[in-house]
């Protein structure tokens, strides 16, 4: 399973709020059930097999009770309910990676979290000015989000310790910053 800064980072660049305490909340079983927390909080993990797979990992009635929820608890409520949902999604998806994947991946998703030009170019979040590109009505706009900032700074923090305790997670992530430096000659 991915660590829940991961989870936290791609549901920024999805939704542009990390949703941090979400994850913290979803895995909070495996403070005493280890690997096996997913028996708890996991549902969508749990069906695999039977209600999706990866071909089809949100079918169309599940789009259709997400898109019943916003009609009934708004934007919010569907975003948080979609963060909650992807959660196992992206968890199956990391059991099937090995251990070089899974690093590459979180030097990926942390090199894009320091990046906030990128993050605001190409997620339409500016993590700086608390700001989230959405689209209503057609329209695009600029929602502002002040308590972005401060989830931005959290989420930093947090992964700015996990990497200073991982040389292969900090030698990942000045790789990504070097491949992005390089010329482009095509």
């Amino acid at each position: 399973m991915p660590n829940g800064w991961v989870h936290s980072v791609i549901d920024l660049i999805a939704y542009g709020r990390p949703y941090f305490g979400l994850h913290k909340k979803k895995d909070k079983p495996h403070e005493i059930l280890g690997s096996n927390h997913r028996i708890v909080n996991h549902d969508w993990y749990q069906a695999y097999g039977r209600l999706w797979d990866f071909q089809d990992p949100f079918p169309s009635w599940l789009k259709e009770s997400i898109r019943i929820l916003g009609n009934e608890g708004g934007a919010e409520k569907v975003e948080e309910q979609m963060a909650w949902i992807d959660h196992d999604y992206i968890d199956r998806i990391w059991d099937t990676i090995s251990a070089q994947e899974k690093k590459y991946r979180e030097g990926f998703f942390a090199w894009i979290l320091f990046n906030p030009e990128i993050l605001k170019e190409w997620a339409g979040v500016d993590v700086l000015y608390g700001r989230i590109k959405r689209l209503i009505d057609g329209h695009e706009i600029l929602e502002y989000c002040p308590e972005l900032k401060s989830e931005y700074k959290r989420l930093c923090k947090y992964v700015n310790a996990v990497k200073e305790n991982d040389e292969v997670l900090k030698n990942v992530i000045k790789r990504y910053g070097q491949e992005q430096n390089r010329p482009n000659f095509g």
